[in-house]
């Protein structure tokens, strides 16, 4: 098992092209994701999941779907 910390969370390259989606597409959807990338839903859940925790991501939900924007890093 590899530990995933903020250093090494976008070494994955699946984990890398969902983000990189994110940044150039703001407020990207799961199914969304899922048509641009190729990846299944289990992988685009799992991998959105993952970069939630890592605060790589952030999550809005408009009714009942989510929508993701690459996360604000706050400057202190």
């Amino acid at each position: 098992m590899r530990w995933i910390f903020d250093g090494n969370v976008l070494e994955n390259e699946f984990r890398a092209a969902i983000y990189r989606y994110i940044k150039e597409n703001p407020g990207a959807y799961p199914m969304k994701i899922m048509r641009e990338t190729n990846l299944g839903r289990g992988s685009v859940l799992y991998h959105l999941d993952i970069l939630l925790y890592a605060g790589k991501v952030a999550c809005l939900k408009e009714g009942r779907i989510k929508k993701y924007h690459a996360a604000q890093k706050a400057v202190v």
